[in-house]
């Protein structure tokens, strides 16, 4: 019995894939794709009420520890958010996450996503409840 559970309870969400560049802005640090991929699945699914402009995106992840990882319409589960920018299967068409460094002691933050509305690109805002800096030390992933 507990297996067909774990059979049928298991995630069929496409994975998120190694993006095709990140621009980081990490001083001696390295951005990490394990870092980005943790942050971008741990959003929430609901739209920040916020149209932040690509200037403002790059601002706030140019402030330090933060990166601008991007992709060919990387599919991410976000089922309320992708009926929002008019999609039916439940997938937000991603060109790019930019994730900005968390205040020290926050439990959220603001991430932005590169996304297709209705058929035109544009920044959207969520929350991501992951905190950890997408910035460590080691060799560069990309």
């Amino acid at each position: 019995m507990l297996s067909l559970c774990a059979a049928g309870c298991t995630s069929h969400a496409p994975p998120i894939v190694r993006p095709l560049r990140i621009a980081a802005s990490c001083g001696t640090l390295e951005a990490r794709t394990t870092g980005i991929f943790s942050v971008m699945s741990s959003t929430d699914d609901r739209l920040l009420d916020e149209t932040p402009a690509q200037s403002d995106v790059e601002h706030a992840v140019a402030r330090g520890d933060g990166a601008i990882a991007y992709w060919h319409e990387q599919l991410l589960a976000l089922p309320r958010v992708s009926q929002a920018l008019g999609e039916s299967d439940g997938y937000a068409r991603v060109d790019a996450a930019a994730i900005p460094g968390v205040p020290e002691g926050a439990v959220s933050r603001r991430i932005y996503l590169l996304v297709r509305d209705h058929g035109r690109k544009r920044w959207i805002a969520l929350t991501a409840y992951d905190a950890q800096s997408v910035c460590q030390e080691g060799k560069r992933d990309v």
